[in-house]
C-alpha cells in the first residue's frame, strides 16, 4: 500500500512537468488538413421529400438523403461514389390519416469510375440503381 502511494504521489508531480515539454507525437490519421488525399476530394449532400395519395385513399411516401463524394486520382482519372439513404412507405386516407406497417429503410449505393485519356476519348465504369424492372419501383418490395 505504501508503494503504491508512493508511485500514485510521483506521477501526479511528474505530469505536469511531462505537459511542459513538446513531446513528438506520431500522427497516424491519413486525413488531416495538410494530406493531399483530401485536396482532391470534393464533398456535397442532398435531400429530398416525396409523397402522393389517391382519390381512393392510398398513399405513399418517400425520403432520401445522399451523399455525393467525387476523388480525382488524376486530371483524367475520377470516381464518383454517391451513398442513398431512402426510407419509404405507405399511407391510408381515406377515412383518417394512417401509415402502414410496411415502412422500410434501405442504404443504396452508385458510382462510376470514369477515364478520359484525350477530350474525344472515354471509358466509364457505372454501377447505378435505378428502376431495376421497369413494370415496378426501385423502391418497392419485392
Amino acid at each position: 500500500m505504501k508503494n503504491l502511494l508512493i508511485a500514485l504521489i510521483m506521477t501526479v508531480a511528474i505530469l505536469p512537468l511531462m505537459a511542459q515539454y513538446d513531446i513528438p507525437r506520431p500522427d497516424f490519421n491519413p486525413f488531416t488538413l495538410q494530406s493531399s488525399a483530401l485536396n482532391n476530394l470534393s464533398m456535397s449532400h442532398s435531400m429530398g421529400f416525396e409523397a402522393g395519395t389517391s382519390s381512393a385513399g392510398s398513399g405513399y411516401y418517400l425520403s432520401r438523403y445522399t451523399n455525393h463524394m467525387k476523388y480525382q486520382f488524376t486530371p483524367k482519372l475520377e470516381l464518383d461514389l454517391d451513398l442513398n439513404f431512402v426510407n419509404f412507405g405507405s399511407m391510408k386516407t381515406q377515412q383518417s390519416f394512417s401509415l402502414n406497417d410496411d415502412n422500410d429503410s434501405k442504404v443504396l449505393p452508385e458510382f462510376s469510375l470514369r477515364y478520359r485519356p484525350s477530350d474525344s476519348m472515354t471509358f466509364e465504369i457505372k454501377m447505378s440503381q435505378g428502376l431495376l424492372h421497369p413494370s415496378r419501383a426501385w423502391y418497392e418490395k419485392w
